[in-house]
């Protein structure tokens, strides 16, 4: 660098920080912004970047990139501060959600008949339900059956060939319990279905408006002045234990192809429907307009900057970035032809 253009980069930057820092910092941040605006309303998605890049990318980000192993770690040990914190015992269940948005979504549900029929349908029809129903039947009949109270011992005859407990039936009438168990599941099974057919019905038709109030009153009675405090339901060793089991799950799913037709459908989506909107448009859609951008840049940016400027990295990013032109054969020609 010439003595001249040595001179010329030392006012560049110093003209630079002034910029960024000081009374002037304000405006200009505004400018940029006000900037940026106009560019972001005359400038289409599809003008930036295209589905096949962003595509690329978010697949590369959830499905490529490697998770460090102290993740989970970290991710348990935030949650588990969060939970139990003071403030979660202090606060109700209706000082977070409202009665009247708890109502709107009971109206919701009521609403949405067909799909809550279907619902009822398919879970019912789980193989894990069926198999839950039929052990209930089961162990309900079984204990009514050999109960000291139940069934055998009111059958005449029976009793007097007992003496003391039922529980000894099992020494008495070997095979007895067997056979029973044997018949009872046997009738079961033949019959679940059919019977959780017409539990299906039943409960669809039971389920009218007026029951679904009455049902979701009583809850919200029960649960409106409740704290919070999920901490006195989970302790941090199985709170942990869900996180790492959530992890797993996510590091599998991410080796699938399944998840990355998923990414890759969902970007080529977004573009199909918004790809010729302009940015301006695009961030109008999740509440970010010229207005939020300039308040947000007044108020957080000016720390922001002061930082990098008292820790040295301002003055170092412009440094790197001027030095190249004063220190080119362009900058002493320019120099050279001003002369």
């Amino acid at each position: 660098m010439s003595s001249a253009a040595q001179a010329l980069f030392e006012a560049h930057v110093a003209f630079e920080l002034s910029q960024w820092r000081g009374d002037a910092a304000p405006q200009a941040l505004e400018a940029e912004v006000d900037a940026f605006w106009r560019w972001a309303q005359a400038t289409a998605l599809t003008d930036v970047i295209d589905a096949d890049t962003v595509a690329a990318t978010a697949e590369r980000l959830a499905l490529d990139m490697p998770l460090p192993d102290r993740l989970a770690a970290v991710i348990g040990t935030i949650v588990d501060d969060l939970i139990r914190l003071d403030v979660n015992r202090r606060t109700r269940v209706q000082d977070v959600i409202d009665q009247t948005l708890f109502d709107d979504g009971v109206a919701l549900f009521i609403e949405l008949e067909e799909l809550r029929a279907r619902l009822i349908e398919r879970a019912l029809d789980s193989p894990v339900y069926s198999a839950l129903a039929s052990d209930v039947l089961y162990q309900g009949i079984k204990d009514y059956i050999f109960s000291d109270t139940g069934a055998i011992k009111s059958i005449p005859g029976v009793s007097s060939l007992i003496k003391g407990s039922t529980s000894a039936i099992g020494r008495r009438m070997p095979g007895l319990e067997e056979q029973v168990e044997k018949r009872v599941r046997a009738y079961i099974e033949n019959n679940t279905m059919k019977t959780l057919a017409r539990s299906q019905q039943r409960m669809i038709e039971s389920l009218d408006a007026e029951r679904i109030r009455a049902i979701a009153d009583e809850i919200w009675q029960e649960i409106h002045d409740r704290p919070l405090a999920p901490g006195e339901v989970i302790d941090t060793h199985e709170l942990q234990t869900l996180v790492d089991y959530g992890l797993r799950i996510w590091q599998e799913l991410r080796q699938t192809e399944y998840v990355g037709q998923l990414v890759d459908s969902g970007v080529r989506s977004y573009f199909a429907h918004y790809g010729d909107a302009s940015i301006a448009e695009l961030l109008g859609h999740v509440g970010i307009d010229r207005d939020l951008l300039c308040r947000e840049a007044a108020t957080l940016a000016p720390d922001v900057i002061e930082g990098l400027a008292d820790t040295g990295l301002l003055e170092a990013f412009i440094r790197r970035r001027l030095a190249a032109f004063y220190g080119s054969d362009a900058c002493e020609q320019a120099l050279a032809a001003g002369r």
